[in-house]
């Protein structure tokens, strides 16, 4: 199955629906026009645990701090994912 924004861009399609952190990497012509609103779409939450026998239970605890830190919001949004702390 090709990504809609390829599909999109070769003119098979005039537009399309996909998952936003599907569609905005694919290198073709298509312009993301915006997200579905929250209240009509299905949201897709992703939670984290660092096992108890990890090996690096700091690296992993610092990553996930990072990962969840205003200073990750800029790329994650660009990923097209809503970080963890937007309003």
């Amino acid at each position: 199955m090709s990504p809609i924004g390829s599909v999109v861009a070769n003119g098979e399609y005039h537009w399309g629906f996909q998952q936003a952190s599907e569609s905005l990497p694919v290198p073709t012509q298509h312009q993301f026009v915006g997200k579905i609103p929250e209240p009509l779409q299905s949201v897709t939450r992703y939670a984290a645990h660092i096992p108890t026998r990890t090996r690096h239970p700091q690296e992993a605890r610092q990553l996930l701090q990072f990962l969840a830190s205003p200073e990750a919001a800029a790329d994650i949004t660009r990923t097209g994912l809503d970080p963890l702390n937007k309003k």
